[in-house]
C-alpha cells in the first residue's frame, strides 16, 4: 500500500508560503508491506513493515496515538524535515488450546530527524510496544480473559537530551460476544477492571489525580461494527 498526501492550496495560501508569512506545507508519503499467515480455526498473524516521512513519520513518533495521520490539527508547525521513520508490526491471534485463544501485538518503531509533537523538530526516537490477551472461551457468547501490555519510548531532542516515556497496564475482563475470535467478532460488551502504572513520563508529564503515577478503574464498554 502507498499513500501520498499533499495540499490543494489556494492562490493566497501559495503566495503567503512564498513570502514567508505562512509555513510551507510539505508533502508526505508512507508505504506499507503486509504478509498475512492464516492459522487453524480462522486465526491469523500479520507482519507489517511501514516507512514514512514528514507528517506521517511524526504520527509514528506519537506514543499515545501512533496512527498514520496527516499532521495533527493545530500542531503542524512547518518544521518537518527530510527524516524518515519506520516500524515493524506483528499482530494476530491464535489458539493455545481448544478453549484458550490469545491475541498479541508487537510494534517496534524508529525515526531519525523527524518532527515530534512531544520533543520538537529534528528528533530521533525509538519505541517498543507489546500486548498479549489470553482468554478462556466458555461458549460462543462468553469469554473471560486478561490483557497484559507495556510500552517504552525514548526521544532524543535536537539538543541531545534524552526523554523517556513508559508504562504498563493489566486488565481482567469478562466479555459477552457473538463468536470466539478476539479480534474478528463484534458486537462485544466487556466488563473490566484495569490497573495502569506510569514508569517514566518525561515526554507527557502526565499524572493521575493527586499526582499519582498509578490508577485502578472499573467499567463496561461496548464495541460495535456496522
Amino acid at each position: 500500500m502507498g499513500k501520498y498526501a499533499f495540499a490543494n492550496k489556494t492562490d493566497d495560501q501559495q503566495t503567503n508560503e512564498d513570502n514567508g508569512s505562512f509555513f510551507k506545507l510539505k508533502d508526505a508519503w508512507m508505504t506499507t508491506a503486509i504478509v498475512r499467515q492464516e492459522l487453524p480455526r480462522d486465526a491469523f498473524n500479520e507482519f507489517t513493515l511501514q516507512v514514512a516521512n514528514n507528517s506521517y513519520a511524526s504520527s509514528f513518533s506519537n506514543f499515545s496515538g501512533a496512527s498514520n495521520s496527516m499532521a495533527a490539527g493545530r500542531y503542524y508547525y512547518g518544521d518537518h524535515s527530510d527524516g524518515i521513520a519506520w516500524r515493524l508490526i506483528s499482530q494476530g491471534e491464535l489458539y493455545l488450546a481448544d478453549k484458550i485463544i490469545m491475541a498479541n501485538a508487537l510494534v517496534w518503531s524508529h525515526g531519525e530527524d523527524v518532527y515530534s509533537y512531544e520533543s520538537g523538530a529534528h528528533s530521533d526516537f525509538n519505541s517498543l510496544r507489546a500486548v498479549i490477551r489470553p482468554a478462556w472461551i466458555w461458549d460462543t457468547w462468553n469469554q473471560t480473559g486478561v490483557e497484559l501490555s507495556w510500552f517504552a519510548q525514548k526521544n532524543k531532542t535536537e539538543q541531545g537530551i534524552d526523554l523517556k516515556e513508559s508504562g504498563y497496564k493489566t486488565t481482567l475482563y469478562h466479555a459477552l460476544k457473538v463468536g470466539p475470535s478476539l479480534l474478528g467478532s463484534r458486537p462485544e460488551i466487556r466488563f473490566y477492571g484495569t490497573y495502569l502504572n506510569i514508569v517514566d513520563n518525561e515526554l507527557s508529564q502526565f499524572k493521575f489525580n493527586d499526582d499519582s503515577k498509578n490508577e485502578f478503574m472499573a467499567g463496561v464498554q461496548a464495541e460495535v461494527w456496522w
